[in-house]
Parts: structure tokens; sequence; C-alpha cells
């Protein structure tokens, strides 16, 4: 399947900084809504957005996956209001300079959150649950994951082919919550 109409579409969402609905589960009518940070032939990292007008930080997803997106509708609008009115601006860049199309966003956004040894959220095909942990180890067919509950409780490890990882996130209020408690708990 190809993957130039949403690239092209998407690339034209980040020029114009809209804030974009991105449409990945064709069974539901959920999406998710951000500011798209990069954009690669591969892969589409944006600011994630809730309807609440918070930020909630990055969220990686592989280009195959967006089948719908939408902009300037009334949820997006209100969602940038009430981010407008709670003085939610967006985030600073996580890019000083956006990476060549060629490059991985996914590999990049977990060698950040290995080295910043920060915890992550991943999504895992064809598993409604997230897998949420710290990434200490990664090679190329897999990561390694020491677990975390939402207590901050470490919680085992667990291995995760990379081909079967369909979301990325990492930064958002959800992770920093539970980095807060894990540390507390390893005090």
């Amino acid at each position: 399947m190809s993957t130039k109409f949403m690239y092209e579409r998407l690339l034209k969402c980040q020029e114009e900084q809209k804030l974009v609905a991105i449409y990945t589960v064709r069974e539901a009518d959920y999406f998710e809504a951000g500011y798209i940070e990069a954009l690669t032939a591969s892969d589409v990292m944006f600011r994630a957005r809730r309807a609440d007008g918070y930020e909630e930080g990055f969220v990686v997803l592989p280009l195959e996956m967006v089948y719908r997106i939408e902009i300037d509708t009334a949820f997006l609008k209100t969602a940038e209001l009430l981010a407008k009115q709670l003085g939610q601006p967006k985030s600073p860049a996580f890019f000083d300079k956006v990476p060549n199309k060629k490059h991985s966003l996914f590999e990049i956004a977990v060698d950040h959150v290995y080295h910043n040894e920060e915890i992550a959220g991943i999504e895992i095909l064809g598993d409604e649950a997230q897998v949420a942990g710290l990434i200490v180890g990664s090679d190329y067919e897999g990561l390694e994951i020491s677990l975390v509950t939402d207590e901050g409780r470490p919680d085992g490890t667990c291995w995760i082919k990379k081909e079967d990882i369909i979301a990325v996130r990492f930064g958002g209020s959800v992770e920093r919550d539970m980095m807060r408690k894990l540390r507390k708990q390893t005090r």
C-alpha cells in the first residue's frame, strides 16, 4: 500500500501547523489529535493534544497505519480554543533539525527514550493493552522493556518484536507520572 497520499497531506498540515485528527483503527471511530512534528517515508511523529486542550507528549506511528486525517473540525477547533484559554501553547520542537525522509522516527524515539531513561507506552499490533516501561535494550529486531505498573512499581521484563509495534508514546503526563512514582519506589 502506498503512503504517498497521506505523506503529502500530513506534510502540508505540518507546514501550516494544523492540529490534525489521525485515524488508525478502522473498527472504531477513534482518532488522536496532534501537531505534526516530523514525517518520513515510513512514520509520523506528532505532539498529541487532548480534547481538553492539554498536550500529551509525543507519539510515533507507522505511516501505513494512517488511513484518514481531518483538519479544521469543530472538535479540533474546540481543543485549540481550550488550549489557548488554559495557556497551553505548543511545546518546543523535538528536533533541532528535521530528520531526512529516509530516517526512522521510530528508531529516533526509541533511542531518545532509552538514553534519557524515560518511560514509554508501546502499542502492539493485535493487543488492546499497551506496554509501559523503560526500554533497557534495543537491537535490529526487537526491544527489551523493564515493565512499570501505573502505580510506578517495577513489574518484570518483556521483549517485543519491532515489526509488531504500532505506536510509541513518550513525554506525556501518564509517562511522566509513572516515572515520578517509580523514582519514589526506588529511593
